[in-house]
């Protein structure tokens, strides 16, 4: 403690010059003698200061950016533009008018020469079927028969088909009014035909057969309607001209 007592009074007398006796003068910080070596001090110019005093002030300083946020992952989403004006599709306006029921063809085949005839007077007079129907003539070839009958009552015509059922020979009532009742044993396209099988049934103990013509040569009509909506078929139905011979879609 008294070791540096002593050293802060000796370092106080060496700064304010009381050590100046013993060689020990701290060094003046003012310089006096850089002052006499001075030549011409009034005609230095400070050269800093005028150009300080004729450029033209700094701008502020501009004010610090904030800093930028992150971008937002999500995209926003684009505007919609408005829809333009709807234009009438002429399909949809097609569509929703009422359209016409598809048109088809229709046939009837099998008329005789009496059906074909009053089929042709209706439809010949009848609106809108002009150039949409057509009568084409055709043959049905003549048809023999080996005959049972013709039975004086049913109760005959039943007994009869009783013995060929026990006989285990074919036949079949037959509806030709000139013919019933009866019982056709056979049905051939040819005469001889029908001949050779009348031998084959008499000779099974069959009494009685023999050989007839069913039906001649016969013309016959078939009608085709074409390009004729629903309603047309059903009004040419509705006239009863038909009779048995529904129409029918064409092949």
């Amino acid at each position: 403690m008294l070791i540096l007592l002593l050293a802060n009074l000796v370092f106080w007398g060496y700064t304010h010059g009381h050590l100046a006796g013993l060689g020990l003068t701290p060094r003046d910080p003012r310089e006096p003698q850089r002052l006499a070596q001075q030549v011409a001090p009034e005609a230095v110019v400070v050269l800093n200061a005028a150009r300080r005093e004729t450029a033209p002030a700094e701008p502020p300083p501009a004010a610090p950016t904030p800093p930028s946020l992150p971008a937002d992952p999500t995209p926003s989403p684009a505007p919609v533009p408005d829809p333009p004006e709807a234009t009438p599709d002429p399909s949809t306006q097609l569509l929703s008018s009422p359209l016409p029921l598809p048109a088809t063809c229709w046939q009837a085949t099998g008329l005789p020469r009496p059906q074909e005839v009053l089929v042709r007077a209706a439809l010949e007079n009848m609106d809108g079927m002009n150039g949409r129907w057509s009568l084409t003539e055709g043959l049905l070839p003549a048809r023999w028969i080996v005959y049972l009958g013709p039975f004086p009552n049913d109760d005959a015509l039943q007994l009869r088909r009783t013995e060929l059922r026990r006989a285990n020979i074919d036949h079949r009532e037959l509806s030709v009014p000139s013919l019933s009742p009866g019982l056709a044993l056979g049905t051939y396209s040819t005469q001889e035909a029908a001949q050779r099988a009348l031998t084959d049934v008499s000779r099974q103990g069959v009494s009685g057969a023999r050989v007839v013509q069913e039906r001649p040569d016969t013309p016959v009509y078939a009608l085709r309607l074409e390009g004729v909506t629903d309603a047309q078929r059903r009004r040419i139905e509705a006239t009863g001209i038909l009779r048995d011979r529904p129409l029918q879609r064409c092949p």
